[in-house]
């Protein structure tokens, strides 16, 4: 490949690719040289993973304005021991070493990242992968890099204008998802200048827009028998079908299957300005803004169980239900628009100054922030039209359990108005940090100290129509049909019964609801073939009001603030020291890195705790059990807190055996902090129906963070320019294990009026336990064939566990996350030409506890094990213009995941191949 040409100085790309705290000073002079295409791009990394004094892997951009892959999660799971979970089909959040999102610490520029979620976990789909220059993943921690990354430690880097020079660049791409039978655009720039080397200035923006369209089926949870027995207390005999033939174990609660349509809409855009004014001092001051808006609407169809049925059944050798007759149902077609936006700022100002020739003195601050749903953003998340009456089926058939209806019996005619739920989450994530770094270097010592203050509040406000004076809405439910008139005899909240009278259904005539947008829609769906469903505007909600107010008790759909939210303070401050020697060892160059961090956080939680008071039955006069009325005690707001403190020592050795062969040894101790979410003390209480069992939940305040002693050992040959072999071992022994799993709770005075029993609720909390331990190996080639053009990669990651998943076990203690993983890219680079093919795997893993609904006790969600095709090719029409194309998962491989057992079905998604066609210029 022959685009202009990158020209920089060997220390000059180091600070490009590799951060403060991972780069080691060069001194004296320097060769200039010439970096191009894959292979420049592979050596760049290598150096990257060379000369970090712990294990640490990278990956550089050819040029600035072209990365590796369309998006940053997906080119960090080329990278060995990192996998990735998605979104939409594309990389969101990053696994490594087995350890979740919430266990690695991301940082943009060496500074902390906030997220529009209640955790701590980042999202990379946020972030264009264009306006990035490099990525490093230290998977040991030196104590100059802030605490939070048991898994590791990323910082993504963005270039500098004084490093960069006078450049503009520029890309425009075509999207296409082959589902969503679209076309949409990619537009990117980056424009540098500099003034006598002594001021920069950069500019940056992406604009992404992306349609996408899946179809899906899922059961949203199987409920375990005999743990709600144990739970609860009772006993007898399981839950049987067909009059006692059938002791069935695992049922499920509801089966659905679905398509969903999105469209997302990102923006990125960055400005920094860097001031040398003499050789001592470089002042950078960058601002970053981020925008990511989804819409889409959505149809599904739904059937929610109960616990006993008198029709032919079948279980398989698990005890689950396999099969069942259904009679004279209704079934729920469900509309849905969900909107959700994203925002972010992060504004930093950096001063380096060298007070010698041997110290160096820096100063960083950030303040950055977060918000989802800053407009308060209003979600449709189900309007729902029973079809009724119905016979339907329950039945696997190949890896698929769900619901089997005849298509010819979805009709408008007798169809009913059944539910209205509108909702807005709004988060706030803000982050303060300062930090002061001092370095002294020698020719055979360096020395480093620091101190950092860091500052982080998150706030989550939850809002939907369904409590209060709306909380009756759902009196209508299953009463009022779409089409025609209708005699009814109302109960009111009060208990006073009103005379039966005639009510207006929402239409006339089967024509004016068509007229109206309201149809039966026949759709060729990618799992299940042909599916009819009633379709309607999702957004048409409010329009059902006046219909559903002739019930007496029912109000409107005004959005209501919900008692769950908490705001969430965290105050951390750290200091560091660490020392650097190099001595000889066998007249072998020996580098020793000893260090310690000490850092004290305090909490302060402040939630709103709303106790249930009483539950009344639904005015519905329905045979299906339907969710109660909650009664409420005035809210009541309290802070809660708490206090830790930490040393965190490191120690690492780094031997050149040879020339070319490298031998490293690091033993640290590292933490990653409570997700805030989990610190919140005050329960909630979710739905309850007739009968049956509530969910609800509740932080922690006293969480404490995982603590983890870590050892590393690898071995790495560099045989040539771009080629390595490298293996490693690591162990890692986490302490303070987080879990969540639910226990059943009574709450005083509160009966289940259809029973006459004390209500039962299943309350999910997080609490602190024994330590559990890691082990892994890890095992990578890189080699280029000479002058040939082409070249591979390959690595792959083994890992283990004390406590890995029993499909026997009723707690939610084992390791989430925890999966084999292994990478292939091969590759061309010549001339004109460059092209690469890569294949991620990974193995099956434990994703969560609980599935669509959190607070399910014991029963996991796994993913089965996955593996999917990327490729890219480019062609140089000049020395400044490239053309390219890009495909994602371009055979379409799906994501399966089920429960307990792995025929046990929760869900499985088509993922469509995602293409990309673009030209590049740069000048």
């Amino acid at each position: 490949m022959n685009p202009k040409f990158l020209k920089v100085s060997k220390a000059g790309l180091l600070s490009l690719c590799v951060s403060a705290s991972l780069a080691q000073a060069q001194a004296g002079n320097v060769e200039e040289v010439i970096v191009t295409g894959i292979r420049a791009s592979l050596e760049q990394a290598m150096d990257v993973k060379r000369e970090a004094s712990g294990v640490v892997d990278a990956i550089s951009a050819e040029d600035i304005g072209k990365f590796p892959d369309t998006n940053l999660a997906e080119s960090l799971q080329r990278i060995t021991g990192v996998s990735i979970s998605r979104s939409g089909g594309e990389g969101s959040q990053i696994t490594v070493r087995g350890l979740g999102p919430q266990f690695n610490l991301v940082t943009l520029n060496g500074r902390s990242m906030p997220n529009a979620n209640t955790g701590r976990s980042f999202s990379f789909e946020t972030l264009a992968a264009e306006l990035v220059s490099g990525v490093e993943v230290a998977k040991t921690n030196p104590a100059t890099i802030q605490s939070g990354g048991i898994g590791a430690s990323v910082n993504v880097k963005t270039a500098r204008p004084l490093t960069m020079g006078d450049k503009l660049v520029g890309s425009v791409k075509a999207l296409t998802d082959i589902d969503a039978e679209s076309t949409t655009p990619s537009v990117s720039a980056v424009w540098s200048k500099n003034f006598d080397d002594t001021f920069g200035i950069l500019f940056a923006g992406n604009y992404q827009e992306r349609d996408s369209l899946y179809d899906y089926v899922e059961v949203t949870r199987w409920n375990n028998r005999e743990e709600i027995v144990r739970a609860r207390g009772w006993g007898g005999p399981r839950l049987e079908f067909q009059d006692g033939d059938v002791p069935v174990n695992f049922y499920p609660t509801q089966t659905i299957q679905g398509r969903a349509e999105r469209n997302r809409e990102r923006v990125n855009a960055s400005t920094v300005l860097q001031l040398a004014p003499n050789n001592d001092i470089t002042a950078t001051l960058d601002a970053n803004y981020t925008d990511l808006k989804v819409t889409g609407t959505g149809m599904e169809s739904a059937y929610w169980f109960g616990f006993q049925y008198d029709t032919p059944a079948s279980m398989n050798d698990t005890e689950t239900l396999t099969s069942l007759g259904l009679n004279n149902i209704g079934l729920d077609m469900f509309m849905r628009a969900p909107e959700s936006r994203q925002t972010g700022l992060q504004v930093g100002l950096n001063v380096e100054w060298a007070l010698t020739d041997e110290q160096m003195l820096t100063f960083d601050y950030a303040s950055s922030e977060a918000e989802r749903n800053p407009d308060r953003e209003r979600n449709v998340n189900a309007l729902d039209i029973q079809a009724t009456p119905l016979d339907i089926m329950f039945d696997t058939r190949g890896d698929i359990a769900t619901h089997y209806y005849d298509n010819d019996d979805i009709l408008l005619a007798t169809a009913k108005l059944h539910q209205q739920d509108v909702y807005s989450n709004y988060r706030l994530d803000e982050i303060d940090q300062a930090r002061i770094d001092y370095e002294f270097a020698s020719d055979s010592a360096t020395l480093r100290a620091g101190i950092m203050y860091t500052d982080q509040t998150k706030s989550a406000y939850n809002y939907n129509n369904n409590v209060g004076d709306n909380s009756n809405a759902y009196n209508f439910r299953g009463v009022f049909p779409l089409v025609g008139n209708f005699e009814y005899d109302w109960d009111g909240e009060d208990g006073e019964e009103y005379e039966t009278a005639t009510y207006n259904g929402l239409f006339n005539s089967v024509e004016d609801a068509q007229a109206a947008g309201y149809r039966v829609e026949t759709i060729d769906h990618g799992l299940l073939g042909d599916l009819a469903f009633i379709t309607f505007d999702p957004n048409g909600a409010d329009s059902w009001l006046d219909t559903i107010r002739q019930s007496p008790d029912v109000n409107g759909l005004e959005l209501i603030e919900q008692p769950d939210w908490f705001v969430i303070n965290e105050q951390t401050i750290a200091a560091y020291i660490e020392l650097t020697g190099q001595v000889e060892l066998a007249d072998r160059p020996l580098e020793i890195v000893a260090g310690t961090r000490f850092e004290r956080t305090s909490i302060d939680s402040t939630s709103l705790e709303q106790t249930l008071t009483g539950l009344e039955l639904p005015n519905n006069n329905s045979d299906v059990a339907e969710n109660m009325t909650r009664s409420f005690a005035d809210p009541t707001d309290y802070t809660d807190g708490d206090e830790y403190e930490v040393f965190l020592p490191s120690f690492a050795i780094k031997y050149e055996v040879t020339g070319d062969v490298v031998l490293r040894f690091a033993t640290s101790r590292t933490i990653a902090r409570p997700e805030l979410a989990d610190m919140r003390s005050a329960r909630s209480f979710g739905n309850i129906r007739e009968g049956q069992e509530g969910d609800g939940s509740a932080g922690n305040p006293d969480l404490k963070p995982y603590i983890s002693d870590n050892i590393d050992f690898s071995a790495e040959w560099y045989f040539s320019d771009a080629s390595y072999v490298s293996a490693g071992l690591f162990k890692k022994n986490v302490d303070n294990f987080v879990v969540k799993y639910g226990t059943a709770e009574t709450i005083e005075g509160v009966i289940d009026p259809s029973t006459g029993e004390d209500a039962v609720f299943n309350i999910n909390r997080p609490y602190n336990q024994d330590m559990k331990k890691l082990q892994g190996l890890e095992l990578a080639v890189q080699h280029t064939f000479g002058e040939s053009g082409f070249g591979v990669i390959a690595n792959a990651t083994f890992v283990d566990t004390d406590s890995p998943f029993e499909t026997d076990q009723l707690d939610s203690s084992a390791v989430l996350g925890l999966s084999d993983s292994a990478n292939l890219v091969a590759f061309y680079d010549k001339d004109r030409i460059q092209a690469r093919l890569a294949y991620n795997w990974r193995d099956s893993f434990v994703e969560k506890f609980g599935h669509t609904f959190t607070t399910t006790t014991g029963e996991p969600t796994q993913v089965d094990a996955y593996g999917q095709f990327d490729l890219s090719a480019s062609y140089d029409l000049t020395e400044e213009v490239t053309l390219f194309l890009e495909g994602i998962n371009i055979t379409g491989e799906e994501v399966y995941k089920y429960s307990r057992f792995d025929n046990q079905f929760l869900r499985t998604d088509t993922n469509s191949p995602r293409y990309a066609l673009g030209v590049r210029a740069s000048f």
